[in-house]
């Protein structure tokens, strides 16, 4: 049997997480996975966007993001979030949020919520990676995220 990278790329687990921005009072949100912390002093995550994606252009144009990371129970959620553009959809009328001090909105089913300011962007491929300094962050739920690897979200 042969096994090709991807299936040992598949063995990567990470939260799922949707990420949010507001931009020029355009609020969006994206579900992403890949996103990892970078540094402990100061405390720094990087963010993967493909670039065809519209938060790309939004977070292009941003000095900060929040990640909203989630519930397991949030499967819906973050599948709405993950299949809707943007562009097409405010995805922000059909689901309870509230907003940072900072105006980044944060979903009602999140069990923590980081807000970073982007310090800078590194090109990755069809993608373009966020480093982000935490600037402010809030644990709601002292639970284990919805998990993402395998090409499913696994509870």
């Amino acid at each position: 049997m042969e096994v090709s990278i991807l299936d040992a790329l598949g063995k990567l687990y990470s939260s799922t997480t949707i990420v949010t921005m507001n931009v020029d009072a355009k609020m969006n949100g994206i579900a992403v996975a890949w996103i990892t912390r970078v540094s402990g002093d100061p405390p720094m995550v990087t963010i993967s966007i493909g670039k065809t994606r519209y938060s790309h252009e939004l977070l292009k144009k941003a000095d900060r993001f929040g990640i909203c990371i989630m519930k397991k129970s949030a499967k819906d959620v973050v599948e709405f979030f993950g299949t809707k553009s943007g562009r097409e959809v405010n995805k922000f009328d059909v689901c309870d949020y509230s907003l940072s001090k900072n105006r980044m909105p944060v979903l009602a089913d999140s069990i923590a919520f980081i807000e970073c300011t982007i310090r800078s962007t590194t090109d990755a491929g069809d993608h373009t990676l966020f480093i982000g300094e935490v600037v402010d962050q809030k644990l709601y739920e002292d639970e284990k995220p919805m998990l993402y690897g395998e090409h499913e979200i696994l509870q």
